[in-house]
């Protein structure tokens, strides 16, 4: 089965500079704006959704500029959110994870450990819980009870042509996707890979629970994908802007990743 991936850039931030991007601070001071995706996947069975990201007033909260919504790039791919039926979350900071009402029908899929992460003594240190807020862990706890949140343990088979997989590192229970798409197996390595660079430097994004899992996951998104252009990260601009647009009326912002 061969998947079609969309990249909806939901938000971004100018004013991140380089040495914001890398464990240690390297990198200059020079501009090196930050972007906020979000990806949707379609094939036979319809459309999944990878990651709610955050809506409008989040992200004004934040700081972050240039807000297109989800639904909108549902819509561009002829998709209401309600048509929805499976979602994965990827893990559960605030900027994956803040909209999970929007998909009312679907089922979740999250790595167990990434939910006994949310919930257990790490949370003590602030520096770690810095990516969270409680309304998405209590969001999440919602769906469990309600019998809508699958909690996988490690590598498991989605749907034919796709496969998730746990790496940790940026926080305890992270998972990438593995996908086949036209131009071969893709990873989408979401915040294991921030950006490009971090994979080129071997050097994980700042925000890290457990820095040995992170250089570990560089080599397993290099494994999974068919080539490196192929590891798509999670926060690089690029992912837009040298794609095409998914629509008419939507360059920039939503591109075909395939």
């Amino acid at each position: 089965m061969t998947w079609e991936v969309h990249a909806l850039r939901y938000a971004t931030d100018g004013a991140r500079r380089a040495n914001q991007w890398f464990l240690g601070g390297s990198g200059g001071d020079a501009a090196m704006p930050i972007a906020y995706h979000a990806f949707l996947l379609r094939g036979p069975g319809g459309v999944i959704a990878m990651d709610t990201a955050a809506d409008a007033a989040r992200c004004a909260r934040y700081g972050k500029a240039d807000f297109r919504a989800l639904g909108d790039a549902l819509a561009a791919l002829g998709t209401a959110p309600g048509g929805v039926r499976t979602v994965i979350q990827t893990h559960l900071h605030w900027d994956h994870a803040g909209q999970p009402g929007l998909f009312p029908n679907a089922t979740f899929h999250l790595q167990a450990r990434e939910m006994a992460h949310v919930t257990g003594p790490a949370m003590r240190h602030a520096v770690l819980r810095a990516g969270y807020e409680t309304a998405d862990i209590n969001a999440a706890t919602d769906l469990l009870h309600a019998g809508r949140l699958v909690l996988h343990k490690g590598e498991v088979r989605l749907a034919d042509g796709m496969t998730l997989h746990h790496v940790g590192g940026h926080t305890d229970g992270l998972q990438v996707v593995r996908v086949h798409t036209r131009r071969g197996w893709m990873c989408l390595a979401t915040d294991a890979v921030a950006h490009r660079a971090n994979l080129e430097r071997r050097i994980p994004f700042p925000a890290v629970f457990h820095v040995g899992d992170a250089l570990d996951a560089f080599e397993t998104v290099l494994a999974l994908a068919d080539a490196p252009d192929l590891v798509i990260p999670g926060h690089d601009p690029w992912v837009t802007e040298a794609h095409a647009a998914s629509a008419a009326g939507t360059q920039g912002w939503l591109a075909r990743l395939d």
